[in-house]
């Protein structure tokens, strides 16, 4: 699968760690995002997104309830990584521009 990080910190201090990626032997698109240590979303366990939701930019707006204005790399860089089915790459994002 690849991995596609961004870490950034909230306005009171919390550490957040997004991590977007494509699973190739699974055939999906996944988010999930850490703050302080614990798992605050996961794709898994949204309803709207499980492992059928395909498109990238529906976690544009799930990043941005909590308060992520990640990178458009970040998207570009998963949406690359499902067309062209790779795997196995580790991408680490900065703050967005």
């Amino acid at each position: 699968m690849s991995q596609h990080i961004f870490k950034t910190t909230t306005t009171d201090g919390k550490i957040l760690m997004v991590t977007m990626g494509y699973d190739r032997p699974l055939d999906f698109v996944f988010c999930t995002v850490i703050a302080d240590g614990d798992i605050v979303y996961s794709n898994l366990d949204d309803p709207g997104a499980g492992t059928h939701q395909q498109d990238v930019e529906y976690y544009r707006p799930v990043l941005q309830q909590f308060g992520i204005d990640a990178p458009g790399s970040l998207f570009k860089g998963v949406q690359e990584d499902q067309t062209h089915r790779v795997g196995n790459r580790v991408v680490l994002h900065g703050a967005a521009r």
